[in-house]
């Protein structure tokens, strides 16, 4: 479904499982309201992290924390989103390199702060765990392929 069918008013299930044209069907009212209330980018991303984090850790119930970040890694190289290694148990240290999410941006040759990966971990960890979990970015190191690489350190361990 296209955006234009989107705004005929001819919407169906496929529009809405489709991230990228229900962000540019919404995207004047979002960035009007985004503006206005003067909330960045990245708190969006970190909030769209956290969201799916929480509902992947409902994807397996019977997953312990340590099952379901297993499950992750590998979710992260079965579907080619980056490599994803659990570095550390105590505490949960993950590391993530080749992203197709984050990294360098196209020209520039910068680095950016992507904080999906923060918000999604705590987010899972948090709903996991039954409490509060802070996930933080501990570094950015060039990886392999010239692809930026991030340890992210969680206060808790699985």
């Amino acid at each position: 479904m296209t955006t234009e069918a989107a705004r005929q008013g001819r919407l169906d299930d496929s529009f809405w499982r489709d991230l990228p044209a229900v962000a540019d069907y919404f995207s004047p009212a979002i960035s009007t309201l985004q503006n206005y209330l003067g909330i960045g980018s990245r708190e969006i991303i970190f909030s769209i992290g956290l969201f799916l984090g929480e509902r992947a850790s409902e994807r397996n119930p019977e997953f312990s924390a340590r099952d379901m970040l297993n499950e992750f890694v590998a979710v992260w190289n079965n579907y080619e989103i980056g490599s994803l290694k659990l570095e550390r148990h105590d505490p949960v240290t993950l590391v993530i390199s080749d992203c197709r999410i984050c990294g360098q941006l196209p020209g520039t040759g910068d680095m950016y702060e992507c904080w999906f990966h923060e918000g999604f971990f705590q987010g899972a960890l948090s709903a996991k765990l039954a409490r509060p979990v802070k996930v933080t970015q501990e570094s950015n190191h060039e990886g392999t392929s010239g692809t930026w690489c991030r340890r992210l350190v969680a206060d808790a361990a699985v």
